[in-house]
């Protein structure tokens, strides 16, 4: 017989002990890291739990209420769901209980009052095979990552170990440090993604990055490359049992001619190895493989693809707030963006 129930970030303790327990899952499905994005008005964190004999199984979503679509509707006590920023998606100890998991997740999703749902599965974890055929999954991509059973140093490519020796002979070192650098990683970060031109969606402010740290303690790591002292660049990464993630980085544009950002990496993984991580997940990239994956690519071979899925759990509402944001002029900028009624925002 299986048991259902839902947990929030009130029971974050039961939430981490069963991360803990079952082995399922990544920092993307963690109480902590929900919690800060949930600060930032992206939803509602919650962890949809299965047990059976068969075996267990968890989904992490932010549940978002549809009250505040711009444009008039009759559901505005509903809500839809989206996976948390990064890699998530169910996660099951046995691909067997997948078809009556989602089963029971499609009934808490109705009941909750959950109209659609889009899935960010994990890369790593493969785990949008055991959910092939019961929703819509195509691949979005691919992701780049480093075996750590392998010297960092030889599986860069060889522009990049050229530009990191340049880095050491120019006198760049590389460190792991604490949250008393916080406040200058944060603001050559804003710096960073004012020069890039990146979106509103990336300019987090330091009350993000404290909330993120003090939600995942020691998983949360900054990394610095400095040179006499002044800040060439930082890394900031989220480790989960064995494996590392590079989060997010920023680098000081006067200092662009030490190259310090490829010893940055190459050290960063270095130091996830001596530690005994198995696996630095690099990403993709902002777009497809556009610069950012290309930048990417010269430190590992190993890719793996990017999977989302597209999940519609009431037909009926999906259908009219589609044709009301149609009707109230909101701009459906992608096809392809789910669901569609957010498309202009």
């Amino acid at each position: 017989m299986a048991i259902t129930r839902l947990l929030t970030t009130e029971d974050h303790e039961a939430w981490r002990a069963l991360l803990a327990d079952t082995h399922l899952g990544d920092v993307y499905h963690h109480p902590g890291y929900l919690a800060t994005l949930a600060a930032r008005g992206e939803g509602e964190p919650l962890l949809f739990v299965f047990e059976s004999e068969q075996g267990r199984g968890l989904h992490a979503v932010l549940k978002r209420p549809l009250a505040d679509l711009p444009f008039p509707h009759a559901f505005r006590d509903g809500f839809d769901a989206v996976s948390p920023y990064g890699y998530a998606g169910p996660v099951l100890e046995s691909p067997a209980i997948a078809e009556v998991f989602w089963d029971r997740w499609s009934d808490a999703a109705q009941q909750l009052g959950i109209v659609s749902e889009f899935v960010r599965f994990h890369p790593l974890l493969a785990n949008h095979a055991a959910c092939a055929g019961l929703f819509d999954i195509t691949q979005a991509g691919r992701t780049i990552w480093m075996d750590l059973a392998d010297d960092p140093w030889q599986t860069v490519s060889k522009s990049r170990r050229r530009d990191a020796g340049y880095a050491q002979r120019q006198g760049v070192k590389v460190e792991s440090v604490g949250l008393e650098h916080l406040s200058s990683f944060v603001r050559l970060y804003q710096e960073t993604m004012t020069r890039v031109d990146a979106t509103g969606y990336y300019f987090f402010d330091e009350a993000y990055f404290a909330a993120l740290a003090d939600g995942l303690g020691d998983d949360f790591r900054l990394v610095r490359a400095h040179l006499d002292g002044t800040d060439c660049a930082y890394a900031l990464c989220l480790r989960h049992g064995e494996r590392l993630h590079y989060h997010l980085s920023c680098t000081a544009e006067a200092m662009s001619h030490t190259r310090a950002v490829n010893l940055l990496l190459i050290e960063t993984a270095v130091m996830a190895r001596d530690a005994g991580l198995t696996q630095f997940h690099l990403g993709g990239g902002y777009r497809g493989e556009d610069s950012l994956f290309d930048f990417k690519s010269h430190f590992s071979p190993q890719r793996s693809p990017f999977f989302v899925g597209r999940v519609v759990h009431d037909e009926t509402a999906v259908s009219a707030l589609t044709g009301k944001a149609k009707a109230a002029g909101v701009v459906m900028n992608d096809s392809s963006f789910f669901p569609p009624y957010r498309s202009g925002r």
